[in-house]
């Protein structure tokens, strides 16, 4: 049996909140600490962060011919907002650090960019920010952990394009098994695009 050393490797994340998950705004300063529990005297090489921020898309779409599939197209993109990396402990040369037994606490700190959008998760794709960190050991499988935050980028109502009414209109034709019904369309209003927490709305619809 292989006794692996390593008791405890995790990341956690400072928040003003204890009992609620981190969360932050672009240009904000996220401070944590990587924690390692070690049983016994360790040869370490290096402990490496990386804080990441993607937003990703995934669809796929297809084409019919008749009762049969023509063809299927994958559709993928992602965007890079946060991409920070740093050695907390050793460097890339291969020097060796031996950690004794015990605890062992790693702080970090990195700042925010200035310009970041509203974590996100959805059926076709995410905005996603994390804290990784990578414990690497001579003639050892690398040890990885990782922590998410949320970051909530506040959005400004007051603006011309939020304040202006929105509508919308869909038109289709109704069947009925094999018969033609005639043309559906439906309207649908509201008095402005941007609200906040609370607030209420007239929405009109409309069928003809």
């Amino acid at each position: 049996m292989i006794f692996d050393k390593v008791k405890k490797f995790c990341v956690a994340i400072d928040s003003p909140d204890a009992d609620t998950s981190p969360v932050f705004s672009s240009g904000d300063t996220v401070t944590g600490k990587v924690h390692l529990e070690l049983l016994a005297d360790t040869k370490v090489e290096s402990v490496k962060l990386h804080a990441g921020g993607y937003a990703k898309v995934h669809w796929t779409e297809s084409r019919s011919a008749g009762s049969s599939t023509a063809y299927t197209q994958n559709y993928s993109d992602e965007v890079e907002y946060v991409n920070l990396r740093e050695n907390l402990l050793g460097t890339d040369n291969g020097t060796l650090n031996i950690l004794p037994a015990g605890r062992h606490e790693f702080p970090f700190t990195f700042q925010l960019p200035e310009t970041l959008v509203t974590s996100f998760e959805g059926k076709h794709g995410s905005v996603r920010y994390w804290v990784k960190a990578k414990l690497h050991r001579p003639w050892s499988t690398v040890k990885k952990t990782k922590k998410e935050f949320t970051v909530i980028e506040p959005i400004d109502i007051n603006t011309p394009d939020l304040l202006s009414p929105q509508a919308g209109t869909k038109e289709k034709v109704a069947h009925a098994w094999y018969c033609n019904l005639g043309q559906v369309s439906v309207t649908a209003k509201i008095d402005r695009k941007g609200y906040t927490p609370g607030e209420s709305d007239y929405f009109g619809f409309y069928v003809i």
